[in-house]
């Protein structure tokens, strides 16, 4: 048996923001029993063991780190997570619960457990499967101190357990844990199709759809300019062209009248100034000129009348018209153009370059 006590109970305390003196208040007793804890030149007794797992939020065992032959959690969970694809969920199912009377304080085998039910649950929708993962996901949440994932947060185990309350259609309980962890945004879409059509709350629900769209034209030109640069260093051409159209096709059809101005025409005329370079680097002089014309014409006409509000977009009709979009192109489309430019004209043909020139005099 191996005994990592001392390591655990600094380990822990740094994973919950404690210092040695502010976990010694929350026990009443001396910085110095703290210090030589840590240092492993004494041990807590039972009592003071108890209390600090009580106050880490893990079981005894596992703060006192021992490992025996066949029983490590770790090994165990890695075990469990190799077979959620490969064996049929009744097996998993069976070893999770198995693994849970081993570990009941283990948070990788808690949130594996929780996750394969909760799927099992949605897919079939099985109430008592649905609410044995609510369960696991509370206890994950008790327990995410001892998390090491950087994408797990306890905001994502709550939206875990809004979504097992929206299986369970318990909307109005899933509106309200989907509210409570909706940083940026990030669960409008969930929030506003609840409210509009299971809650039956059109009104309520709408100006949450409308965010979530345009969280989600914002997204997808950050997705695909991504694509565009990963084309543009590798060479694939192809792909890269093929990835400008779509941005450019699903942007446009964000207008709601294709020949008045928007603030899409400001993102749009970046992605033809990218499609222009590729054209050249892929050999298509010509075609490659007539789409940056194209987009130094664009970006000359929104200048001269810019658009910042939701004007002219589609599925905005609720939004406030005061509300104003920005990107970080530039203060203007011409400048956005300069801006973009000097990050891919390296990439670009020294004759391509000197019509960008020409054209943006």
């Amino acid at each position: 048996m191996e005994n990592q006590l001392a390591e655990n109970i600094r380990e822990y305390r740094k994973s919950m923001g404690l210092t040695q003196e502010q976990l010694a208040e929350r026990l009443g007793i001396t910085l110095g029993t703290v210090s030589k804890w840590e240092r492993g030149s004494s041990e807590p007794d039972l009592g003071y063991l108890m209390d600090l797992a009580e106050l880490f939020r893990v079981s005894v065992d596992a703060l006192i780190g021992f490992t025996m032959r066949g029983s490590n959690a770790d090994e165990e969970a890695d075990r469990i997570e190799a077979l959620v694809n490969h064996v049929p969920f009744e097996e998993v199912q069976a070893e999770c619960e198995k693994a849970l009377k081993k570990f009941p304080n283990h948070f990788r085998i808690v949130l594996d457990a929780a996750s394969i039910w909760k799927r099992f649950g949605a897919m079939h929708q099985d109430e008592p499967a649905l609410r044995r993962a609510l369960e696991l996901y509370r206890h994950a949440v008790e327990l995410i101190s001892q998390n090491r994932d950087p994408e797990i947060s306890e905001a994502s185990l709550r939206n875990e357990i809004a979504g097992c309350y929206a299986s369970l259609k318990d909307y109005c309980r899933a509106v309200e844990e989907y509210k409570k962890n909706n940083l940026g945004g990030i669960n409008d879409a969930n929030i506003g199709i609840l409210l509009v059509w299971d809650e039956r709350q059109p009104e309520e629900g709408i100006p949450y759809i409308e965010r979530a769209f345009l969280n989600h034209l914002t997204g997808i030109t950050t997705v695909m300019c991504g694509y565009l640069f990963y084309y543009l260093q590798t060479g694939d051409t192809a792909r890269g062209i093929r990835a400008a159209e779509q941005a450019i096709d699903q942007l446009s059809r964000a207008k709601e009248d294709p020949d008045q101005r928007s603030f899409m025409d400001k993102l749009i005329c970046l992605i033809y100034l990218l499609l222009a370079v590729i054209r050249d680097k892929a050999g298509q002089p010509e075609r490659a000129e007539e789409e940056l014309l194209l987009a130094v014409g664009m970006a000359r006409a929104f200048d001269g009348a810019p658009v910042y509000t939701p004007e002219n977009m589609m599925f905005t009709e609720h939004m406030p018209h005061n509300v104003y979009f920005y990107d970080d192109a530039g203060p203007t489309a011409m400048e956005g153009l300069r801006s973009t430019m000097a990050d891919v004209g390296d990439l670009a043909s020294e004759a391509f370059r000197r019509k960008f020139e020409l054209a943006m005099a």
